[in-house]
């Protein structure tokens, strides 16, 4: 939930430099593409910033001083290096005049300032409302014609990529880029059409497909296809009570209901003694075994997991030892376990702990822990918080034939998490209802406190079609995609560990919610489990001794038309 493989990784490229000079970008393959969108003067605002077709965002430049704001959009756009992806974008001028379209990268630092060099090919760029000159980048000597570089390059299309359009396409990435004006007339909405894809670094070595279907961990998969969390528990420092108790009845009950499995949070890291054995407990065995067996008793599958090892996350290096410590004595504990329980190695990676940082110390866990568990399933996910757009990176053992990957969702996140104390200011506005638009315009009390991007959020919710709307399944859907074409060229199944909505939404929003996820992912094919069970975001009503009203029909009811 959050709070808010072999040697290294062939993701990142190290680039080793002199002493004294400056340090290289490293490089790494892209998950994302931007492109930056910015008026000039006379134009005031662009406004209505929307994507159309493909998976990504638009979000006001937050680095700008924030009267400017409203005259820019930063564009970041799901690609990956195995085809190119089309995207159209949409905003509308509020006057006369010129937006520069700047062609980019990801920002993301290697180090404290140095960044990623993760390129990115453009190309097909088109325009409705308004005037681009050279979009397929084909005139002039350099195919440059129209575009400023500063860095950033046109080149003859390669063998292996070959052109969208012509036999050129730009390149670029966050310090090298192309920019090009589009001339644009107040009012008139601006549509962009283009195509982008990830560039492959030198050297880069593809992780194995796997082309059979039936592998020990497809075979697994169809056995963790609808669960939930059993959570605000284990995952709790030692005296602290985080207001949710299970008792047996709790499994009966989940059973009844017709989930499978059950993913259990259990804070271990709270538990260990000190290095170099790093001695878990006998306490929480105690208390880990209870659940596990009760769930195991009735039927019903469980995944295992690390959650909240924050100090890890701060500092992987400093604590990878402890990591594998901990899995050495879980895995041994539950050795002789039935192949209903698996493990989960880390809940949510983030911060310092990066899909690259993550790939080499999961593959030599995965190892420690097949010396005891040898045909035990092992779900393992991104950084990022498990996000989809992180798959690019992630990096698994090529002979590994048991290991599902993890991702999390919680789009639309205003939706899902409104009126959550824990993740700030910008999710206090509640009464938000899924899908938008609302009957009547939702209009807070004060947006002062608000992001300018959660502002635009807000009027895209009020003011869009159902189709069109970013409270809607138009959120999560393009994720789903994007993990179900990630897993089936790789040959790796892919379960949902978390999607869930806040109790602080109306009953019939969270059912509706529930209901549209639940049946993407069940289109897809792929398991999930909900976040909650019985906590913040449940589904168990303890006090009613019965579902919240909607849940059981949402997850186990007919197909939502």
């Amino acid at each position: 939930m959050k709070t808010f493989l072999c040697g290294l990784s062939a993701f990142v490229i190290a680039v080793h430099v002199a002493a004294g000079l400056p340090a290289a970008n490293p490089v790494k393959l892209a998950g994302t593409a931007r492109l930056d969108l910015w008026a000039d003067e006379p134009v005031r605002e662009i406004d209505g910033g929307r994507l159309l077709v493909g998976n990504g965002s638009l979000e006001r430049m937050n680095w700008r001083p924030e009267a400017e704001r409203p005259r820019g959009y930063t564009v970041n756009l799901s690609v990956t290096h195995r085809a190119w992806r089309e995207f159209t974008i949409q905003f509308t001028p509020a006057a006369d005049g010129h937006v520069t379209l700047m062609l980019m990268g990801a920002w993301e630092e290697a180090s404290p300032g140095v960044l990623y060099r993760q390129e990115i090919l453009w190309d097909a760029l088109k325009t409705d409302g308004a005037t681009l000159v050279n979009g397929s980048f084909e005139e002039g000597n350099d195919g440059r014609a129209g575009w400023q570089s500063r860095g950033g390059v046109v080149e003859a299309a390669a063998d292996s990529v070959t052109a969208v359009d012509g036999r050129r396409y730009a390149r670029t990435w966050h310090n090298q880029t192309l920019s090009a004006i589009l001339k644009v007339r107040g009012k008139v909405p601006v549509t962009l059409r283009l195509f982008a894809r990830a560039v492959s670094p030198e050297g880069y070595h593809e992780m194995a497909r796997i082309t059979d279907r039936n592998t020990p961990a497809h075979q697994a998969a169809r056995q963790y296809m609808r669960g939930v969390n059993i959570s605000n528990y284990l995952e709790a420092p030692p005296g602290q009570d985080w207001g949710a108790h299970y008792t047996a009845a709790d499994f009966d009950h989940i059973r009844k209901e017709g989930f499978d499995h059950v993913r259990l949070p259990v804070g271990w890291h709270h538990y260990a003694g000190p290095a170099p054995q790093f001695q878990l407990r006998d306490e929480i065995f105690s208390k880990a075994d209870f659940l596990v067996n009760s769930a195991v008793e009735r039927g019903l599958n469980v995944i295992v997991n690390l959650h909240h090892f924050d100090q890890f996350t701060d500092d992987p290096a400093a604590n990878t030892e402890k990591f594998y410590a901990i899995w050495r004595q879980v895995a041994a504990h539950y050795a002789s376990s039935g192949t209903g329980v698996a493990f989960e190695l880390l809940n949510e990676p983030h911060g310092a702990a990066t899909t690259a940082m993550m790939n080499p110390i999961y593959a030599e866990t995965i190892r420690q822990i097949r010396t005891s568990n040898p045909q035990r399933t092992i779900f393992v996910g991104p950084s990022r918080w498990n996000q989809v757009s992180e798959l690019p990176s992630l990096r698994l053992p090529d002979d590994e034939q048991n290991v599902i990957v993890s991702v999390h969702c919680y789009d639309p996140f205003y939706f899902t998490h409104q009126g959550a104390s824990w993740s700030g200011p910008d999710t206090k506005i509640t009464g938000i209802q899924f899908p938008g638009p609302p009957a009547a315009p939702l209009v807070p009390s004060s947006t002062a406190a608000l992001s300018p991007h959660v502002r635009d959020w807000l009027h895209q919710y009020n003011t869009l079609p159902s189709d069109q709307n970013p409270c809607s399944p138009r959120a999560f859907r393009p994720q789903v995609a994007e993990a179900k074409e990630w897993s089936d060229y790789y040959g790796r199944p892919i379960h949902f560990g978390e999607f869930g909505s806040y109790e602080k939404a109306d009953a019939a929003s969270r059912a509706s919610y529930y209901a549209t996820f639940r049946q993407a992912l069940d289109e897809a094919n792929m398991g999930w489990a909900i976040w909650d069970w019985k906590a913040g975001f449940k589904f168990w009503d303890d006090k009613q001794g019965r579902p919240v009203p909607g849940m059981r029909e949402a997850l186990f009811g007919q197909t939502v038309k």
